[in-house]
């Protein structure tokens, strides 16, 4: 084991979108998956590992939001319930709802496609590293007490039979694995969050307590997207949601089948149909909160902002200012014609997290500010020519597809993305993973001027 040293290394990751995995009994991919790099992760954990060992000192990894994407498990389980939970026939079609037994059912099925994955994470555990988590669209269930609990108990599964203390192994999983319920912050240093509060598609209107009056979570407009439509699509595109901006593909895409439907065949026109109707399924949901359970969710969220004012030491005043920045979610405030519209003008939106990190900046006094999300990976400084603060974007660990062979090769610098700060320094670096390398190397990002 480690011996017990200060943290000096923050790694900082974001957007892995760990779906089904592998079918330990094809031997086969889930079609939903966007995670296909089990072997590369551990390696990237294994020499981080050796480093902390090398250099006595303890490290940090922060998985900054949709660490895996409950969204896209749609296996249904055997038999009708989930530990006593009914499932429903939407369930069957869709993939099961988020109550927190049905939400650890997907979890388990997750870590059992990706088991090098969570073998990898558990051996950073216990070998006296931490890893925080903050909750992203993808996987807002993390806000759940029983998910969250889910995974520390699941972990202990990953370690190998022969390392086993199984009390030893327990203490050190609780004791190293921390979930935040909205940032990761260190005062003068660093800030990390999602992101998705930003984006009006994929923001919740009660994030630290998103739940509905039936105790299932409320979720965004995006989130409904890629439940009723993309795992659609991705039945016969399964790289659909990797093509960035999604809207792209799914607007080459309707105007494909719309041609062949028109001129070709009958069942091309089905799936035309099917696909339509799934958007429709996404459209239905739109409208306000319930006036009451409103205001019972407000004041469970400022009951909140209070308790994680003293637990960070950020000003209760503070964290409402940069709370008040958060986008309205489009799907309580929007009308179906304009949430229709909304979904199809959506376009990159780096500049958009670039203006709200100056916001956060203003507010609060910190070097670096981190969000991930968007998938593209950015360095930009948050003051004109003084590189002293600075905002970065995390990227992502999924491929992403692109058109265009010049834009594809741009956009290979926003996978196995890292973020690196040694605070001893303090330094920063915005890293690519390598695996010929064994290492990182600097993203490459191109000058606009």
């Amino acid at each position: 084991m480690q011996a017990e040293n200060q943290t000096r290394i923050l790694l900082i990751v974001s957007d892995l979108h760990l779906s089904e995995g592998w079918d330990e009994r094809t031997k086969k991919l889930s079609r939903n998956e966007d995670f296909f790099f089990d072997q590369s992760f551990k390696r990237f954990l294994d020499s981080y590992i050796e480093k902390g060992i090398r250099e006595k000192c303890r490290i940090n990894l922060i998985i900054a939001g949709d660490f895996v994407d409950l969204l896209q498990v749609i296996s249904p389980p055997n038999g009708d319930t989930v530990d006593g939970e009914a499932i429903t026939p939407r369930e069957r079609e869709f993939g099961l709802g988020t109550s927190p037994k049905k939400s650890c059912w997907k979890l388990r099925k997750i870590m059992n496609g990706h088991w090098i994955f969570f073998q990898a994470l558990s051996r950073f555990l216990v070998t006296g590293n931490a890893v925080t988590i903050i909750p992203g669209n993808h996987d807002i269930e993390f806000s759940i007490p029983e998910v969250q609990n889910c995974l520390r108990v699941e972990l202990l599964n990953y370690i190998p039979e022969k390392e086993k203390d199984k009390q030893e192994i327990s203490n050190l999983i609780n004791k190293n694995l921390s979930f935040l319920p909205w940032f990761y912050y260190e005062p003068g240093l660093v800030y990390v969050e999602h992101g998705h509060q930003y984006d009006s598609l994929n923001s919740f209107d009660y994030f630290l307590h998103p739940s509905r009056p039936d105790n299932l979570i409320d979720l965004p407009a995006g989130s409904f997207f890629v439940r009723y439509l993309f795992n659609k699509v991705e039945t016969e595109y399964p790289f659909a949601d990797n093509m960035k901006p999604a809207t792209r593909f799914l607007r080459w895409l309707l105007k494909k089948l719309l041609i062949r439907g028109l001129f070709l065949k009958k069942q091309v026109r089905l799936q035309l149909y099917h696909y339509i109707n799934f958007f429709w399924q996404t459209l239905k949901k739109a409208g306000p909160i319930p006036s009451d359970w409103a205001s019972k969710l407000e004041a469970r969220q400022n009951e909140s902002l209070r308790s994680i004012a003293i637990s960070s030491g950020i000003a209760e005043g503070k964290l409402r200012d940069i709370k008040n920045k958060w986008a309205k979610s489009d799907i309580h405030h929007l009308c179906k014609c304009r949430l229709f519209w909304r979904f199809i003008k959506s376009e990159s939106q780096n500049d958009l997290y670039y203006e709200s990190a100056k916001k956060v900046k203003e507010i609060l006094a910190v070097q670096y500010i981190v969000f991930g999300h968007t998938h593209e990976a950015d360095l930009e400084p948050l003051e004109p020519e003084n590189w002293s603060r600075e905002y970065i974007n995390s990227g992502t660990w999924t491929k992403v597809f692109i058109e265009s062979y010049e834009e594809r090769l741009l956009k290979e610098e926003n996978e196995f993305v890292f973020v690196m700060i040694d605070k001893s320094g303090p330094k920063m670096e915005l890293l690519r993973w390598r695996d010929d390398l064994g290492e990182g190397e600097r993203v490459r990002l191109f000058s606009t001027t």
